[in-house]
């Protein structure tokens, strides 16, 4: 029987040969994995809020941290940043609390338009005792209905409304949200976990940061990064609440060779995020155009994305499952969601979106398309690094 560390090896040499098209991950760098992998895995780190760390041995990752804080400020144009989240989820769960209390209802988007799940009332909401509403949304025109939200809002002035999609291919209008949450007297917080990455390249969403309260993500998404987290606010009345809330509540140790790795993630993203995240969106358009002339069913004709994914038709749901499990046996990764991501690939520097939806209609006609696949793959070197 293979031991893990047997295991981890064939994982690697496995996905290293696979054509990953999965809207939540990407590739980190190999400066990004020598941190992660670094002397700092197995180190412990909690900065108090007063700034005291309770361990010794940490004057190095200090820096690091503080560079890191710094960095990330810069990318997002905020005057607080805090890298110390684990995961996107927890951010979330940290920004809430710092947001609302018990009693209070929040808005947001239902999973059955493509929302987060987790906001749903038998998670999070029940978690933290709140109130849920969904906000009005137009699945077929990927819109929120803002004249009905507008309504929606002005009767019941809910305290929070959270922004942000697992399926997530159309900004908002934040300038009509800003408003809408003003006269209520409701905050915003905005969840840009799968297209961090595109905010900090300028693109997507760039006014997500200065138009909400919060701002939360994940940073292995569009962000290719390591698995982690982030809360970035201009709010400094919030930034008390933010610290008490991360600090024994939500999360301990912040795992230091994480931190170091997302530092090094965001300095690259400084270097090279605008075109990066160009590319990105070029790439999701014209693979959901290519995908639409080889027939394959993809959603909204004639813009099809404006972020790092591409989704299926509906008239697919039953089917996307078996869409995966199709995929994989020719070498190409995609979720049973029914969403097809570019985020990977553009961070390899690709663009011929045609061949690669050329691979994904052979394959979805039971062609074996495995060494074509590997073929391109193996052509394939990460870039938007050095």
């Amino acid at each position: 029987m293979a031991g893990i560390l047997d295991l981890v090896r064939k994982n690697d040499s496995y996905r290293m040969k696979t054509l990953n098209l999965q809207a939540s991950e990407n590739r980190v760098s190999p400066d990004v994995k020598e941190a992660l992998s670094s002397d700092l895995a197995s180190r412990y780190s909690h900065i108090m809020p007063d700034g005291n760390n309770s361990y010794g041995g940490a004057g190095y990752f200090e820096e690091i941290y503080e560079k890191t804080q710094s960095s990330i400020q810069d990318l997002y144009h905020v005057r607080y940043a805090d890298a110390r989240p684990v995961g996107g989820h927890i951010a979330v769960l940290a920004a809430i609390m710092s947001l609302v209390k018990k009693g209070d209802t929040i808005y947001s988007i239902g999973s059955e338009a493509g929302g987060y799940p987790g906001y749903q009332k038998e998670y999070i909401p029940d978690m933290l005792s709140l109130k849920t509403e969904k906000i009005p949304y137009l699945p077929e025109q990927q819109e929120i209905d803002y004249d009905s939200m507008a309504l929606a809002v002005r009767k019941k002035k809910p305290d929070l409304i959270v922004l942000g999609q697992s399926a997530f291919v159309k900004p908002y209008d934040l300038t009509r949200i800003s408003e809408i949450a003003e006269e209520s007297g409701s905050k915003i917080l905005y969840d840009g976990s799968h297209v961090m990455g595109l905010i900090a390249g300028g693109r997507f969403q760039p006014d997500a940061s200065s138009r909400a309260d919060v701002l939360v993500g994940s940073t292995h998404k569009s962000f290719f990064g390591p698995q982690g987290g982030l809360i970035l606010t201009n709010n400094l009345d919030l930034i008390p609440k933010i610290e008490k809330n991360l600090t024994w509540m939500t999360m301990d140790n912040m795992h230091p060779n994480r931190v170091a790795a997302l530092g090094v993630a965001a300095e690259e993203m400084l270097r090279h995020g605008k075109e990066y995240a160009a590319l990105v969106e070029k790439n999701s358009h014209n693979l959901g155009k290519a995908l639409d002339e080889l027939k394959i069913p993809v959603r909204f004709k004639p813009w099809y994305s404006k972020s790092h994914q591409v989704l299926l038709s509906s008239s697919m749901e039953q089917d996307f499952v078996k869409f995966s499990n199709g995929m994989e046996e020719s070498g190409i990764i995609v979720d049973r969601d029914g969403r097809i991501g570019t985020s990977e690939i553009s961070r390899m520097g690709f663009s011929d979106m045609d061949r690669i939806a050329d691979l994904i209609s052979e394959a979805q006609a039971g062609n074996n398309v495995l060494k074509r696949v590997a073929d391109l793959v193996s052509s394939l070197r990460i870039e938007f690094w050095r």
